[in-house]
């Protein structure tokens, strides 16, 4: 059973994740010269936060750091894809059915998911 505090923290990171890239975009075209660098810091300190939910639901370190990595990664996809390749309006609320659906599978089978990111990180060891 994972922590409540870890599946809390997951929410949150995610909900900040797709608030923020959608008040980064609603600021666009913004002109000044460090506004270009606002979405890496964004993606950074999702990554971080994301690590640490991923520590309190029980992951070991590499996996959590693989797991909160690869998550900013589909994170920011989806919210691309949404956003600017299909143009759906709501971005927000678009955004809720797969981090609903991800909350869920990690809330009720962590270890499935960890068990996948370790295969994933297998695969990239000599």
């Amino acid at each position: 059973m994972p922590s409540i505090a870890g599946v809390a923290a997951l929410a949150l990171a995610l909900g900040a994740h797709g608030e923020l890239l959608v008040r980064l975009r609603l600021a666009e075209p913004a002109h000044p010269w460090w506004f270009g660098y606002a979405r890496d810091g964004v993606n950074l300190a999702v990554a971080l936060m994301l690590w640490g939910a991923y520590l309190m639901l029980g992951f070991p370190t590499a996996l959590a750091l693989l797991a909160g990595m690869l998550t900013t990664l589909a994170t920011y996809l989806f919210d691309w894809v949404i956003a600017r390749a299909l143009k759906l309006p709501h971005p927000r609320l678009v955004l809720l059915a797969p981090f609903a659906g991800w909350l869920s599978l990690v809330a009720l089978h962590p270890e499935l998911v960890s068990q996948a990111f370790g295969h994933l990180l297998a695969l990239g060891q000599p």
